[in-house]
């Protein structure tokens, strides 16, 4: 039976929705809103349910990405190697350096961090703005040593065998960059 006194199977769908405010115990009558009236707010929570989604999905892409725990440094930085004169006795090795005051990209934050199955290596997801910045640079660089910076004695060469463009980077042992990674996990606390 329900407050009208009829059978639940006798009312039609959606016909009364008691409101009462027993919380205040201000002793109001029940409101009643009729069906009408729930259809006519079912825009409103709508629009509602939208525009809060666009903000978390704001908030999230503001704030989701990840930074550092020990310093304002940079996360990466990539640059061009530079030829220098030979050193005496070391005729034989590649003599490259870089200029440290033009970085081709600068990472300042990542937006994850995805270690490898055996733990030891690790593959970063670049933020939007450094995903383009890296393709362009790996484009540009095809075929050439890019120099890749996570620290004065964190250093690697490697030739850009074709574009990344998907954003991901993977530093593991398998690709003469185990240091990084290590680096970066001691760096991000993995």
């Amino acid at each position: 039976m329900t407050r009208l006194g009829l059978p639940l199977h006798h009312i039609p769908r959606c016909t009364y929705v008691y409101l009462t405010d027993k919380l205040s115990g201000s002793g109001k009558d029940p409101m009643m809103l009729h069906c009408e009236d729930l259809v006519r707010f079912y825009p409103v929570v709508k629009r509602l349910l939208v525009a809060l989604t666009i903000f978390l999905a704001a908030l999230t892409v503001a704030l989701g990405d990840l930074k550092p725990v020990d310093s304002s440094a940079p996360v990466l930085q990539y640059f061009a190697p530079v030829q220098m004169a030979p050193r005496p006795g070391h005729e034989d090795a590649p003599n490259l350096t870089f200029d440290q005051r033009k970085p081709l990209l600068t990472i300042t934050s990542v937006r994850q961090l995805i270690p490898t199955r055996d733990g030891r290596g690790i593959t970063i997801a670049l933020t939007e703005k450094d995903k383009k910045r890296y393709a362009e640079v790996t484009r540009q660089f095809k075929g050439r040593l890019l120099i890749c910076v996570a620290a004065s004695d964190v250093i690697s060469v490697g030739v850009v065998t074709s574009p990344t463009e998907n954003g991901m980077i993977e530093f593991s042992d398998s690709h003469d960059t185990g240091h990084i990674a290590k680096f970066l996990r001691r760096r991000f606390r993995i």
